[in-house]
């Protein structure tokens, strides 16, 4: 069977991986100068020419940096944003590989690198302590580039930033460029760089500070171009304040400020988007990366480099400031928007579009909490954001989602315990209930995408984390608080339950994990622990006969503990209308948890219910002008206003997209590949139309239920088949017809049965018209 091709990507990265090692690098690692190289907040350029008697088909140059680099070739514009966040694991660093062959011509051609260097901690990072490149460069008939033929030295223009820092569990710093000391045109082929000094020579690949190179596991970033605002708006300052001259965003998005100006020279512009609150302090505040522009003499057009994420980006101008043009330049995950979703409640829909916008922002290097203050692959947000991935965004997503498993296993801790966020520099504390779900939502990657190489490197590290909690004689775990005992924000958590609930659900997927590798004995062990697990948490110390609650827990009954209970399979039916009751008392949950809240009571067959508390929760961050779901339930999106801690872009809050996708219009893999299960529930729904990406393309479904019939249409692409459940609940189903005919005369469809929800069929690639009355 042919391999699909949603999961190539998946396959040539590992296939690239195990290349990797087999083609030696022959560059060395470069800096501007023993003294420059450990300076934070440091921008350094390089330049070469070389010459070629021809261009090959190929050219491919494999770059690494700590931190970021912008590369030109002939002064074209080769990659905006190169490198990523260290490392793969605690020691080493990502490289990336270019073509550089369509952007070569025979005789003279000039590479030129702009070099970021951090230099500081943050949690989505580790920073080396060193800048450095390292580009290797191989044609058919041997290296392009002359290891020894760089010339480097620091941009001038550079200089340290007098903002306020940004919240310290950034990575990225402020930006300051002052134009008076600009060396303009540096990276195009026909700069004077013969005062230039060479470059330094620091190391070979793998030498430390950067240890071993491992090849980028996701795409470029993808350059959208500059755009105009929507509308621009300068409002006057008062007395000698600056004005500030506001740009409308469509969407809050990742963006690179751009602005043409007149000025005298030394006039300082401030930049930052509505998420940096000027005058903010303190080492918690909201502050995220800005930049600051000095001018020189006449018009100028500068471009700030570091990305920015907000609906609004704000320029402070001095009164002497003419502004000619605003623009910016929005960058972000190469992945498209492909799957879709729109039913007859217009609040379900607004919804669906604000979480597809959120999970979006939330990727970049990695998975983010938040795309301004943290910007932080906590395994918990980043996990929830991966399962959303299959139903809202292309394939390309897919990786980030590998890369999200294997930084967990690969900086897991010499004692066993798996911590986030990763990559780090400046925290290794474990958040047990996190590792567990992410750990555990591990599977929900393997239904789609059948990557059963990603599976097996992580599992080891899945079971040596497993093994930290040890049963007593009646099943119950030691209790592990972590270095932050954490289960979810908010009050009334039953923390042990919640901990005991995620084990189990863990515990499951390393049974799965172990039947798969054919490791029949760890699944057994696994069998045993949850069988023990099980009758623990339905024995009095946990269930009291209408709800779960530890003995020793005093607080109101928690609504998280409870939908763990039913997601977890330790509750079962008996005491559906009991925890059912729970839910429509208790609403404790936030905007993190409240997903499986949701799913339980889906589960449990109250799609309605589920319904209508999507839309009681979620009800302020639907009508709100914001493109963008919120980290907490309340949040004052009125301009001006600070916030305190809470942001309102969290991924996390996006768990309703994946119930809709998965539930609502029933689309959800199969157990083998390019095989799907469509099954919808349409509760009070009149209507539902959604997508998602497949191998083959779209897989869609649309229905709509009349009075006395419901018609539903299927699409299932080339190279894929479906089972197929007509939803049957309210309607008498006399007749079901596929394509006008009976389903037996349709060629290729074959009926599977009828029971009290559904009419079954399987059916392959193409179309189905078929109508229920």
């Amino acid at each position: 069977m042919p391999l699909p091709m949603r999961f190539l990507p998946v396959l040539l990265l590992v296939l690239v991986a195990v290349a990797t090692h087999a083609q030696p690098f022959q560059a060395l690692w470069l800096t501007t100068s023993t003294a420059d190289s450990t300076a934070p907040n440091s921008w350094h350029c390089y330049r070469q020419t070389a010459s070629l008697r021809a261009v090959p088909n190929q050219v491919i140059a494999r770059i690494a940096v700590d931190s970021k680099y912008w590369l030109w070739v002939n002064g074209r514009q080769v990659v905006y944003e190169g490198g990523l966040k260290r490392g793969p694991n605690p020691r080493d660093t990502y490289y990336d590989e270019i073509d550089l062959a369509p952007y070569l011509k025979p005789g003279s051609n000039t590479i030129a690198v702009l070099v970021w260097f951090w230099g500081g901690k943050g949690f989505s990072h580790r920073n080396s302590g060193r800048t450095g490149l390292l580009f290797d460069c191989e044609t058919s008939a041997g290296p392009f580039l002359n290891r020894f033929g760089w010339k480097a030295q620091l941009h001038p223009a550079y200089e340290p930033s007098q903002l306020s820092k940004p919240n310290f569990r950034l990575s990225e710093p402020n930006i300051r460029f002052n134009a008076r000391n600009d060396i303009t045109g540096w990276y195009t082929d026909n700069y004077d760089d013969s005062a230039w000094p060479r470059a330094f020579i620091v190391g070979r690949a793998g030498n430390a500070p950067w240890g071993q190179l491992t090849k980028r596991p996701i795409p470029l970033f993808k350059d959208h171009g500059l755009k105009n605002y929507v509308r621009t708006q300068r409002r006057i300052g008062k007395a000698n304040r600056p004005d500030t001259l506001i740009g409308t965003l469509p969407y809050d998005c990742h963006v690179s400020p751009v602005l043409t100006v007149k000025a005298p020279a030394g006039q300082r512009i401030m930049i930052g988007s509505d998420t940096y609150f000027m005058g903010a302090s303190g080492s918690d505040s909201l502050y995220t990366n800005g930049a600051e522009y000095i001018t020189r003499a006449g018009q100028q057009t500068y471009e700030s480099l570091g990305w920015l994420s907000g609906h609004e980006i704000r320029y402070a101008l001095p009164k002497s400031v003419t502004v000619v043009a605003v623009q910016y330049r929005e960058t972000g995950y190469n992945s498209a928007f492909a799957g879709s979703f729109r039913c007859s409640d217009p609040m379900l829909n607004t919804l669906w579009t604000k979480a597809q916008r959120s999970l979006y922002l939330n990727m970049r290097d990695n998975f983010m909490d938040c795309p301004d203050r943290e910007r932080a692959q906590w395994a918990g947000d980043a996990a929830l954001q991966m399962g959303q991935t299959f139903y809202a965004l292309d394939s390309n997503s897919t990786a980030l989602g590998r890369k999200l498993l294997l930084n967990l296993a690969d900086w897991q801790r010499p004692d066993s315990i798996i911590y986030n966020p990763v990559p780090e520099t400046n925290w290794k504390q474990e958040l047990p209930a996190q590792s567990l779900m992410s750990m555990a939502e591990s599977w929900r990657y393997f239904r789609h995408t059948h990557d059963t190489a990603t599976i097996r490197h992580i599992y080891p590290a899945l079971r040596r984390y497993l093994a930290l909690w040890k049963p007593d004689s009646t099943g119950q775990l030691n209790y592990r608080k972590g270095g932050w005992d954490w289960g979810d924000w908010g009050t009334n958590q039953d923390q042990v339950l919640i901990q005991h609930g995620w084990y189990a659900i863990a515990l499951q997927t390393a049974i799965r994990i172990a039947n798969l590798t054919r490791q029949p004995d760890h699944a057994r062990q696994y069998q045993q622990r949850l069988d023990s697990l099980r009758t623990f948490l339905n024995s009095p110390v946990c269930w009291n006969g209408s709800a779960y609650r530890h003995a020793q827990y005093t607080q109101e009954t928690d609504d998280r503990a409870n939908a763990l209970m039913v997601l977890a399979g330790i509750a079962d039916s008996t005491k559906y209308d009991a925890i059912v009751q729970v839910f429509s008392t208790q609403q404790h949950a936030s905007p993190y948890m409240e997903k499986f809240v949701l799913e339980s009571l889906i589960r449990m067959n109250r799609l309605p219910m589920a319904l209508a508390r999507i839309k009681t929760r979620y009800r302020p961050m639907i009508t709100s002008r914001l493109s963008t779901l919120w980290e907490l339930w309340a949040y004052d999106d009125r301009p001006g206003v600070a916030h305190g801690n809470s942001g309102y872009n969290h991924g996390w809050s996006g768990g309703p997209l994946l119930l809709m996708a998965e539930y609502v219009a029933g689309m959800q893999p199969g157990d083998r590949m390019g095989q799907y299960r469509i099954f919808p529930q349409l509760a009070s729904l009149t209507s539902v139309a959604a997508s998602m990406p497949t191998a083959g393309g779209p897989l869609s479904v649309q229905i709509a239920k009349l009075p006395a019939a419901l018609n539903m249409t299927v699409t299932i692409p080339p190279r894929q088949s479906a089972t197929v459940g007509l939803p049957l609940t309210g309607t008498p189903a006399k007749r079901v017809l596929c394509n006008g005919k009976p389903v037996a005369q349709v060629s290729g469809l074959r009926f599977v049965e009828k029971n009290s929800r559904y009419y079954v069929v399987e059916v392959p690639a193409g179309t189905y018209r078929f109508s229920v009355n």
